[in-house]
């Protein structure tokens, strides 16, 4: 009888003791990263002091606006000067843009053509609208009518006027500008 009280004690004594030692299994943290907004075939203008410095269209576009992140697909912006005229379009097939920054981040088939026919392609490139400049580390081609130029990395205007290919530069020039040639003589 003594034993059995005492197994009976034990045992309660146990079960306390482990009940008490053990939390509550806690729900796994979802860690899902929902936009606030999802906008299908929308409109972004950037101004720089009340003049348009760039129009991004987005057939797709995910809204986040904590991390002041806007993740687009189907993607088109077209390039401004500093007084409003249209100077050069991009494509591409998905993009970052960060609307507080004004800056916009495209890959994947980039396309940028000038008003003066000039097309950078590459895999991706950044828009820095305080340089007015595009940079990319990746490969890039730039066309001018016959003329071909590739290489890896670039730092350009956003008219292609003026641009650094900064490795493995490989070129074709067929067309030298009259005014280029009288130049350097």
């Amino acid at each position: 009888m003594k034993i059995s009280l005492l197994i009976k004690v034990g045992l309660g004594i146990l079960l306390l003791v482990s009940a008490c030692g053990k939390d509550e299994p806690k729900a796994p943290q979802l860690s899902l990263d929902v936009p606030d907004q999802v906008i299908e075939n929308t409109t972004i203008t950037f101004t720089e002091q009340g003049i348009k410095s760039a129009v991004i269209y987005a057939e797709h576009l995910e809204v986040y606006e904590k991390k002041d992140l806007r993740k687009a697909k189907g993607v088109r912006v077209d390039f401004y000067d500093e007084e409003g005229n249209h100077t050069s379009v991009m494509v591409a097939d998905s993009g970052l843009i960060r609307e507080k920054r004004q800056n916009v981040e495209a890959s994947g088939n980039v396309v940028v053509t000038t008003e003066e026919g000039i097309k950078l392609e590459t895999a991706s490139l950044r828009w820095d609208p305080q340089k007015r400049k595009i940079v990319t580390d990746d490969f890039v081609k730039i066309t001018k009518k016959k003329d071909v130029i590739t290489g890896y990395g670039l730092e350009a205007d956003e008219e292609l006027k003026h641009f650094v290919i900064k490795k493995s530069v490989k070129g074709k020039i067929t067309e030298i500008p009259e005014e280029d040639f009288k130049d350097s003589l």
